[in-house]
């Protein structure tokens, strides 16, 4: 398993990601951009398109089924990494119906799942709860704590790196401008969605394996 570097895999997907993102953000793409300069804002779609694909043969590994509905919203077959950046999405192509690839996580999913998956709490050891009643102190329900020496599961592993990408996105959008309400309404949804899988990624660390 260590030759699998997956913690390594997932950083590389990362920074391919981050890298799109920022040429998104930097290229400006945008209602006034399409309307000003529609060829630059056909180029920037280009690009935008091929690099997801890429990405969907990167995450394959470690989300599956996000790289399969990726492929079914691209509207195009599963392939393999490329040894370089390459147009494979032509213009006149025909996209799928685009979805959400990551639902939204209310705040009842994740007590229901605590409660489904978190287990009973564990009991103090007799000691602790002799000494806990010498202070006259009230008994406290052992908490769960993530050992720095277990490996992370790939469900966490990429749960992290999509919070990282996530994050990435927000700070891009804040640093946006000029400031409209189109915008704030980008930001708060971002915003919402970076809050909901920190949450869900909270409740994979606290849950015992």
């Amino acid at each position: 398993m260590e030759a699998v570097k997956l913690r390594l895999g997932l950083q590389t997907v990362m920074l391919v990601s981050m890298r799109g993102n920022n040429y998104l953000q930097s290229s400006g793409l945008n209602k006034a951009l399409k309307a000003s300069d529609p060829k630059r804002c056909a180029q920037v779609v280009s690009r935008a398109v091929n690099l997801i694909y890429v990405l969907s043969a990167l995450i394959y590994p470690f989300m599956p089924a996000t790289s399969d509905s990726i492929l079914v919203q691209l509207n195009a077959p599963a392939r393999v990494v490329p040894e370089v950046m390459s147009t494979d999405i032509l213009a006149g192509h025909a996209i799928g119906k685009p979805e959400h690839l990551f639902k939204r996580i209310e705040d009842n999913m994740i007590d229901n799942w605590r409660q489904k998956f978190g287990g009973a709490p564990e009991e103090p050891a007799p000691e602790a709860a002799k000494a806990a009643k010498k202070k006259g102190s009230k008994k406290v329900p052992a908490q769960v704590t993530s050992d720095p020496n277990v490996p992370k599961t790939p469900e966490i592993l990429a749960l992290e790196a999509k919070i990282a990408e996530q994050g990435q996105l927000v700070r891009g959008l804040k640093g946006q401008t000029p400031k409209t309400a189109e915008l704030d309404g980008q930001i708060k949804d971002a915003v919402d969605i970076l809050k909901n899988l920190k949450a869900k990624l909270e409740h994979l660390s606290s849950t015992p394996n």
